[in-house]
């Protein structure tokens, strides 16, 4: 428990710094004015095609029975709105592991880890392949498991345990990819347990407080940084040892 409060004192320490605070807004800011524009010109359509999908479920037949038809439409936009902001939050952590991670791992790297040598067992590529995947099955759990949101307390847990694997399958990739080797690369992505989860966890929290949420992808990148680094720098003086 102790490493990961490390790593989440430093991220901290380093978000202030200026070349990360300069860096920490970006992908929240365009992924809100790529969905923003989205929305604007077509949430309307997607509303109404939601709202016909639900004439087909028992959701319709009940505001019927209630006489409250308006429900659906309500019920079409509560639906569009949990579909969006995931949407946005992915976008914004993709935004961060393949355009600031390699700045933000080099960062992190020059100013704690400088005698950690490089072995490039990760590429650009692999980075990009990682994401992807990890973006496609995040959003088909999502969406599989939506009829969860009907229980608040469950769709809330859902939502933080999604956004923890997320974190740690697009982060942890993109911290040792440069310095770790292709065997390194794979064992310490698999090896952290608990307490990757946890971090995961703790970090996946963050999109659900008020402006803290706007810097939070850059501060779990570094989070993420320093975690991994700190794991590989371990895991190779024990090697020495």
């Amino acid at each position: 428990m102790n490493a990961i409060l490390l790593s989440l004192q430093r991220a901290a320490r380093d978000l202030l710094s200026p070349r990360m605070f300069a860096l920490a807004f970006w992908p929240m800011v365009l992924s809100l004015l790529l969905w923003g524009a989205l929305a604007w010109g077509f949430g309307a359509a997607w509303k109404a095609e939601i709202a016909l999908f639900l004439q087909g479920t028992p959701l319709a037949d009940l505001a019927a029975w209630l006489g409250t038809e308006w429900l659906t439409a309500y019920a079409a936009l509560f639906v569009l709105v949990l579909l969006w902001l995931p949407a946005m939050y992915v976008t914004a952590l993709l935004i961060t592991s393949v355009a600031l991670m390699p700045v933000i791992v080099k960062f992190v790297a020059t100013e704690h880890y400088p005698a950690l040598e490089r072995r490039q067992g990760g590429s650009f590529a692999g980075s990009v392949f990682n994401g992807v995947v990890a973006l496609v099955l995040y959003l088909l759990a999502w969406l599989i498991l939506l009829p969860v949101w009907l229980f608040a307390p469950f769709g809330i847990l859902i939502s933080v345990l999604l956004n923890a694997w997320l974190n740690q399958k697009l982060f942890m990739y993109d911290a040792l990819a440069d310095h770790a080797d292709a065997d390194e690369l794979k064992g310490l992505r698999h090896a952290g347990g608990w307490r990757l989860f946890s971090l995961s966890s703790l970090l996946g929290l963050l999109h659900f407080v008020p402006v803290i949420n706007f810097v939070a992808p850059v501060y779990m990148a570094l989070a993420f940084a320093h975690h991994g680094l700190d794991a590989l720098n371990r895991h190779r003086q024990g090697a020495r040892g």
